[in-house]
């Protein structure tokens, strides 16, 4: 059944998440019927709505060591996003706030100029754009930074998105495409058979010709049926927002936090806990992730803290993203961006467009078959 290949193939997406939204926007323009079944009372909202919409190619791939297939997979993402941008402005309620301004990463003091010096080593090494700064040249991008600041290096590429906008025009962009969302709809079982692929849940049942799991960390939920989603593992993040103080000229990705301008406010972030999935908040950490802000933005200081919330990462023991046809026939499987699902989106949603109508294979480094063991919990 994983090699037919379908004109106008019934696909139901299980996630309405960046991920799930942009393979089902994909597929809906590509002429597919597509039905997206998300657990929630709202699509849209998750993950997604509780993280920092930064398209930072640059930075992550830099930063992370994280190998040239996935900065591959983030620059062709990247490079996606400016005409994903302006198809999705007629159907946001609210502006996007999508701006390609490049971020900026300060080093303060002897273990911030080696953090630098990683950061370059493999920008260099994975061919992507950086400048390296000198103090003050990073202060001439970015006023305001703080004390024993050693330098800087800039990504040009690198960009952001209200990811709160992001959401609401996805939804409305594949109900445009002729797609369909239902609310409150969560699957608890996924059986192949020779006609297609039955999904079921409290709610019914839907037949169809495909599936795509892109319902982040609570994929794992339908392990029993799809074998690969047991390598996710949840990773609380919990964040902040204060008011818009200080002028941010783009991202600002220090060692210890990271600092978004959003329309009305400054997002700040972010906590890991591996393993976790729950969504309660620890006071005792919003002084710490405080601290850590005020010492690369310094006016931060006199910020009001105008909210805290958590939302939960959907992690992989290397990293990657899992991105291609399950062991389950039928079952697409796009699941595992981590912190990268805003960036990511417009490209894993184009592989997901390729598998569901007989195109491509995704790359081999992203193989739901690699190698993978489960990330270390607690």
């Amino acid at each position: 059944m994983d090699s037919k290949r379908f004109s106008t193939p019934r696909v139901a997406i299980i996630g309405g998440g960046a991920i799930g939204l942009a393979s089902a926007w994909a597929l809906a323009r590509a002429g597919a019927s597509v039905t997206v079944l998300e657990v929630g009372p709202e699509a849209g909202q998750g993950a997604l709505a509780a993280s920092g919409g930064m398209l930072a190619q640059g930075f992550e791939g830099a930063n992370e060591d994280a190998g040239r297939a996935f900065v591959a997979l983030a620059a062709r993402s990247l490079s996606l996003w400016d005409d994903w941008a302006e198809r999705l402005i007629p159907h946001a309620a609210s502006p996007l706030g999508y701006r390609r301004s490049g971020s900026l990463s300060p080093g303060f003091g002897a273990r911030g100029e080696a953090w630098l010096d990683r950061l370059a080593a493999n920008a260099a090494l994975y061919e992507i754009p950086f400048e390296r700064l000198d103090a003050a040249s990073a202060r001439e991008i970015q006023s305001g930074l703080g004390k024993g600041l050693t330098g800087g290096i800039r990504f040009p590429g690198d960009g952001e998105v209200d990811n709160r906008a992001l959401g609401p025009a996805l939804v409305n962009a594949i109900r445009a495409a002729g797609g369909a969302i239902r609310t409150d709809w969560p699957v608890t079982r996924i059986e192949s058979h020779a006609g297609g692929v039955a999904v079921s849940g409290p709610a019914g049942q839907v037949e169809v010709d495909r599936v795509v799991l892109a319902a982040g960390w609570q994929s794992l939920t339908l392990s029993a049926f799809v074998p690969e989603a047991r390598f996710l593992v949840p990773v609380k993040g919990q964040m902040l927002s204060v008011e818009p103080v200080a002028g941010l000229t783009g991202c600002i990705r220090a060692a210890d936090a990271y600092l978004s301008a959003k329309p009305g406010r400054i997002v700040i972030g972010a906590t890991s806990e591996v393993g976790a999935s729950d969504d309660a908040i620890q006071p005792e950490l919003t002084p710490i992730l405080r601290e850590a802000a005020e010492t690369v933005l310094p006016a931060l200081e006199h910020a009001k803290t105008a909210a805290v919330w958590t939302g939960v990462r959907p992690g992989t023991s290397d990293g990657l993203p899992i991105l291609g046809q399950s062991a389950c026939a039928g079952v697409v499987l796009a699941l595992g961006a981590y912190r990268n699902g805003v960036l990511l989106a417009p490209a894993m949603a184009e592989v997901v467009r390729h598998l569901v109508m007989g195109g491509s294979e995704a790359d081999p480094a992203f193989a739901p078959d690699r190698p993978l063991g489960a990330l270390t919990r607690g």
